[in-house]
């Protein structure tokens, strides 16, 4: 059963994929990273000299915020710089992703320096990406850099599309979308399923075909010619989609299979989905 925010196109991808801000839920996800990153270093305490997360924070403190180092105190009553910095209203949301990268570099500095092993710089990043991931937010640590993964033109070309689009087209992204958003984890086999499925009901609502391969075919009947590379480029993904493997728009038939479908995919296949009806759209106007 649907709710009314899903009927009616109330819930927005600008609402679901976090950009260009930092939601409550992100900032204590973050926040929380910092608290076990403490713990990181106590468990591989061999391995460093010293006060190592001590030394981190003194370091924000001198070479972030650019503080005064004399001021920061010892490493029994030291400041606690990153978390105060992620709590702080005053601070725009860049600023903290600022101190985040600054952070990683320097843990990837010392790793490099202490441990061939990196426990602590890949403990660090790793969760500060699953966080990212499960909190739909638009960026990644890649590379000791914080880099953007999902554009302010993906989200409104999703946009485009579900407000554009006939009511049964817009159910399909609708669904794509909340089933993509779904918390702990997100349903991505079936947010693939009703993003092809929302392409499906557009070309067969154009062609009367019961199929969206028998569709493309005859979209040109209708004055739409569509590119043959591109036409061959969205077969193939209708054609992975119905592979017994993926259990995606038909039962998984293979039990061996270890295929299952990563956020990344299912957001790929909403964008392009997306894109797609909105350049059939352009070509019948």
């Amino acid at each position: 059963m649907t709710l009314f925010s899903e009927r009616y196109n109330y819930t927005k991808p600008s609402d679901v994929i976090i950009r260009e801000k930092i939601t409550p839920e992100i900032q204590n996800a973050l926040c929380s990273c910092f608290d076990k990153l403490e713990g990181f270093f106590r468990r591989h305490s061999g391995v460093y000299s010293g006060y190592p997360y001590y030394e981190m924070e003194k370091y924000i403190w001198t070479y972030f915020l650019n503080e005064r180092e004399g001021n920061f105190g010892d490493p029994r009553s030291y400041n606690i710089v990153a978390t105060s910095f992620l709590e702080d209203k005053i601070n725009p949301w860049f600023k903290k992703l600022d101190l985040v990268e600054f952070t990683v570099k320097f843990l990837y500095a010392l790793d490099t320096k202490n441990d061939r092993r990196m426990y602590v710089y890949k403990s660090f990043v790793n969760q500060i990406n699953i966080e990212f991931e499960r909190l739909n937010f638009a960026y990644r640590v890649i590379d000791n850099e914080i880099v953007e993964i999902t554009s302010k033109e993906e989200i409104v070309a999703i946009e485009t599309s579900m407000n554009n689009s006939p009511s049964n087209i817009k159910t399909h992204l609708s669904k794509a979308l909340e089933l993509y958003a779904q918390r702990p984890t997100g349903d991505y086999r079936n947010s693939i399923k009703e993003s092809i499925s929302a392409v499906e009901a557009y070309c067969r609502e154009k062609t009367g075909e019961d199929t969206l391969g028998r569709a493309l075919n005859k979209l040109k009947d209708n004055g739409l010619v569509i590119p043959q590379v591109l036409k061959n480029a969205f077969e193939q993904l209708y054609a992975y989609t119905n592979q017994p493997s993926t259990g995606i728009r038909h039962a998984l038939m293979d039990g061996d299979s270890t295929y299952t479908p990563a956020s990344e995919e299912a957001l790929f296949m909403l964008v392009s989905c997306s894109s797609f009806i909105n350049y059939l759209n352009k070509k019948l106007k």
